[in-house]
């Protein structure tokens, strides 16, 4: 995998095909890092601290996300290679961007920006199952419901890890 991410960076490609994968990483990084800082009440300096941090998390969390659709897709019957998987992965989420008007949108005062603050969520989340799936079939040759499948399936593993990370320390914490 480390050696997909490196070729993926720097190995020999159209120069073209790199620029949308950045510039929806960076766009989402943005408006993840705005989010944050206005939610913490920082001014620029926290919109740079959080976009740094977000910028090591969201490359981390992009590999693994990349590395368990890859792996489940290949489980199905996908064709496509690891190097193929990390580009398509970011093109899928590029419905996150619309996140920043839906946070905005849901602490509006009164129950007008709570539903539409709900409703936004409700789009980007949808859209991003759906683009992820589509850039799943396209990157793997899937059909539409295997790759849904893979889609579903990482992201039940990650909730199960996730649960894991939590409860694993309690019970230590706890049965010591």
């Amino acid at each position: 995998m480390l050696d997909t991410l490196f070729t993926t960076f720097f190995g020999p490609s159209p120069s073209h095909s790199r620029q949308p994968v950045v510039l929806i990483g960076f766009i989402l990084l943005s408006i993840l890092a705005l989010n944050a800082a206005g939610t913490a009440g920082l001014g620029i300096a926290g919109v740079i601290i959080f976009f740094l941090l977000f910028l090591i998390g969201g490359l981390l969390g992009w590999i693994w996300l990349s590395a368990a659709l890859h792996f489940f897709a290949q489980l199905l019957g996908g064709q496509g290679s690891a190097q193929e998987t990390l580009p398509a992965v970011m093109m899928g989420l590029w419905p996150l961007m619309i996140s920043g008007p839906a946070i905005a949108a849901s602490r509006w005062p009164n129950i007008l920006g709570q539903f539409l603050g709900l409703l936004l969520g409700l789009v980007v989340m949808i859209g991003t199952i759906t683009t992820l799936t589509r850039s799943l079939c396209q990157a793997h040759q899937l059909h539409w419901r295997k790759a849904l499948l893979t889609v579903v399936l990482t992201l039940a593993i990650s909730l199960l890890a996730w649960l894991g990370l939590i409860l694993w320390p309690l019970m230590l914490a706890l049965g010591l």
